[in-house]
């Protein structure tokens, strides 16, 4: 049962995984992070990057290298319309943005519905090519998706730690008062982390609607996703997002080879709720005074 291939199998489609999970947890903690806004439609941006890429790839047959991208970009500039007439009235506003970007979360649904229809659809693979490896044997799509995870995530490292705007995005999730004093516009910041965010949950989606499958309600488990892995790591804390994504993407690859979905589902709530009993703060997050 727990033999080398089996094993190599469950790393290989947990390295996938986890590719995914970062990339959806990390723009909702980003947002959390800067703007202390829980954005409950994390999810729906997620189900309509599944649905750019449907059309881009699936449908128009744009190279995937292009088509993965592009349909991230158009949700996050289209989002950003969203961005100007509800987003920015629940900036700082923690406990509003909850309840508010909820109803955003389920206006955006069932538009998904009235316009594509509650049925599933399949985005196709960006290769059909297998690799080997002894004998390990797996799809070449999996390794594509978590090389363009690799360099989104990295594109978003150097960002952050080199150029002038990311800088400034630390200096406003520290504290927003002090970055204004100091010439930051909060503003433009606050825009640009948003564009960020939801260009990195569209890109996640339209991976993890290739993983499996798509339709309107797909954006829901990946805003379980988002909320398990910034928990896990602490709640705006990106280091955390990153360990708490690799953490889950191995562990539910693995209980769900060996053990089901089923298990998969109960070993990952149960973990949260005892990291929420004894260190509700995450494994890297801040404790608060």
């Amino acid at each position: 049962m727990f033999s080398p291939a089996v094993l190599g199998q469950v790393f290989v489609d947990g390295i996938g995984l986890s590719a995914i999970y970062i990339l959806i947890a990390l723009g909702f903690t980003l947002l959390f992070g800067i703007m202390r806004v829980v954005n409950f439609a994390h999810g729906a941006f997620a189900m309509l990057g599944g649905y750019a890429l449907y059309y881009l790839y699936g449908n128009l047959g744009l190279p995937y290298l292009v088509a993965a991208p592009a349909a991230a970009l158009i949700v996050a500039f289209v989002a950003l319309l969203l961005e100007r007439i509800v987003y920015r009235f629940f900036y700082q506003r923690m406990f509003q943005s909850m309840i508010g970007l909820l109803g955003l979360d389920m206006a955006i649904m069932y538009i998904a519905v009235i316009v594509w229809n509650a049925e599933e659809r399949s985005v196709p693979p960006s290769t059909d090519a297998l690799l080997q490896l002894g004998s390990l044997v797996f799809p070449a799509q999996k390794l594509i998706i978590a090389g363009i995870a690799a360099i989104a995530l990295l594109a978003f490292y150097v960002f952050t730690h080199y150029s002038r705007y990311g800088l400034a995005m630390r200096a406003a999730a520290q504290d927003v008062d002090i970055a204004e004093a100091q010439g930051v516009n909060s503003t433009a910041i606050y825009r640009l982390a948003f564009f960020i965010a939801i260009f990195m949950a569209a890109l996640a989606g339209g991976f993890y609607a290739q993983t499996y499958a798509l339709s309107p309600f797909v954006g829901e488990p990946q805003l379980m996703i988002a909320f398990i892995v910034v928990i896990l790591g602490g709640m705006g804390s990106i280091p955390g997002v990153a360990l708490g994504g690799l953490i889950l993407g191995f562990a539910n690859s693995f209980l769900g080879t060996f053990y089901g979905s089923a298990a998969s589902i109960f070993v990952s709530f149960g973990a949260v709720i005892l990291l929420l009993i004894f260190r509700p703060w995450g494994l890297l997050g801040a404790k608060e005074a």
